[in-house]
């Protein structure tokens, strides 16, 4: 009775040990081809010989890996093929294989698409199917994935390779990245594979999806694998307040914000008011709109200093320079675009500003009669023409602004200015001409 006990632990592990690595079928080349095409799944083969000590290395070390038989396993019929006996000599004649071990990739058909060679490690290994089923899913049209789909919509090894495909095409996997994540362990919602979805597939999240709830639950983890955690979160509020005002759904809106609210606001692309301003302009509620407006201009643009503006100026300065040492403009042979550029660059942070802070004083000239809300709007104007004083446009938007608080001779004034810095041939000066006409006359221009 002790012998016994003690035998089948170690047929056990033995059984266990093997089941957990890769699968070879039994049988001839012509059983695993009609294996393949039954279950549809393409074929791992590999060829060895006996006398080859790097082939006893993959089956003793690499091929008994759970990691391994779990990749090869889910998403291979595995066959193994002795290149000396049999069938095996014809074979490596065949596909030209003179060195091993060799792994052949074939379709269920038998029509081979991808081939590697020599002993390597479980990850190189796994790299390696990778690789293949990239090859084998890329050659695939679109219309024949989503026959397929349509069948293994439960599988994971399936739908990887599916929103592999799409995401090429630019399409969004927002609820496809939810159902494999739902179908694999929760182990593995953390994998390389997953960090991989988030990387291709993360501007297409929602904070109302599983996708999003995974990556919060595991955002230390994430944040050390995928890394910008926060600004990934950032993506899927501002996504979720789109379809949030595309269905003025306030509670969606909220939710959000709720989740925007959480987050650091040091380094995020925009400010909490902006998120308001684009939501509300989006539900057409200006009154709304106009008020975030005017707490984002006068409590943020108009606090930036012209120190800290010309700091991010002479910063932009250096990146251009490091930029062209790395040859990111070799392309440019003309030195007179390369020191235009350059001098843009100088100015990009006051241009970026300027142009802000009058297109939404424009927003305000058309949208607003309130006097206190068109004086705001006017110092906008201002601040924006002292960072780029030769700006047409900005001088029309000041015009515009002065005219409709009734300050008609100093609006004349600055639309006279504009059109004298506007070349004669310019396409905007009929229309600012006409302006101008109108201000003379006393007419309404808006």
């Amino acid at each position: 009775m002790k012998k016994f006990l003690f035998i089948v632990p170690v047929f056990l592990f033995s059984l266990l040990g093997f089941s957990q690595g890769i699968v070879f079928e039994q049988g001839t080349w012509k059983e695993v081809l009609v294996k393949a095409q039954q279950v549809d799944k393409p074929i791992f083969v590999e060829l060895y010989t006996l006398s080859c000590d790097s082939c006893k290395q993959m089956a003793e070390q690499i091929f008994p890996l759970e990691a391994v038989g779990k990749v090869y396993n889910g998403n291979f019929i595995c066959y193994q093929v002795d290149a000396e006996k049999s069938e095996g000599v014809d074979f490596a004649k065949l596909y030209g294989v003179k060195s091993y071990p060799t792994y052949l990739f074939f379709n269920p058909d038998g029509t081979i698409f991808c081939k590697a060679s020599k002993a390597m490690s479980a990850k190189y290994l796994i790299g390696v199917s990778d690789q293949a089923l990239a090859i084998m899913y890329d050659s695939k049209s679109m219309d024949v994935m989503e026959k397929e789909y349509a069948v293994k919509k439960d599988d994971p090894a399936f739908l990887k390779w599916y929103i592999w495909k799409r995401s090429n095409l630019g399409l969004s996997n927002a609820f496809l990245f939810d159902k494999y994540l739902k179908l694999i362990p929760e182990e593995e919602r953390t994998s390389a594979t997953v960090v991989n979805l988030y990387k291709e597939d993360g501007k297409f999240l929602r904070v109302n999806s599983f996708a999003f709830n995974n990556l919060q639950k595991y955002s230390s983890t994430f944040d050390q694998t995928l890394g910008a955690v926060n600004l990934l979160i950032f993506t899927c509020v501002k996504n979720t307040i789109g379809d949030a005002a595309e269905s003025k759904n306030e509670k969606l809106f909220d939710m959000a914000m709720s989740v925007y609210n959480q987050l650091p606001q040091e380094g995020l692309p925009m400010k909490k008011d902006e998120l308001f301003m684009l939501y509300y302009d989006e539900t057409g509620e200006t009154g709304k709109y106009l008020k975030h407006t005017a707490r984002f201009c006068n409590k943020y643009l108009m606090k930036i200093s012209n120190d800290t503006i010309e700091q991010r100026n002479k910063a932009n300065v250096v990146m251009f320079d490091q930029m062209a040492k790395s040859g990111a403009f070799s392309s440019i042979k003309d030195a007179n675009i390369l020191t235009k550029l350059k001098e843009q660059a100088a100015h990009s942070e006051s241009t970026k500003i300027s142009n802000e802070l009058n297109s939404l004083s424009n927003d305000v000239f058309e949208s607003s009669f309130d006097k206190k809300m068109l004086k705001n709007a006017l110092k906008w104007s201002e601040r924006s023409l002292e960072l780029s004083p030769d700006n047409v446009q900005l001088m029309e938007t000041s015009a515009n602004l002065l005219y409709k608080l009734g300050q008609k001779k100093e609006a004349i004034a600055k639309e006279e200015e504009a059109l004298n810095k506007l070349p004669k041939v310019d396409s905007n000066r009929y229309k600012m001409e006409e302006v101008l006409v109108k201000m003379k006359a006393g007419e309404k221009t808006w």
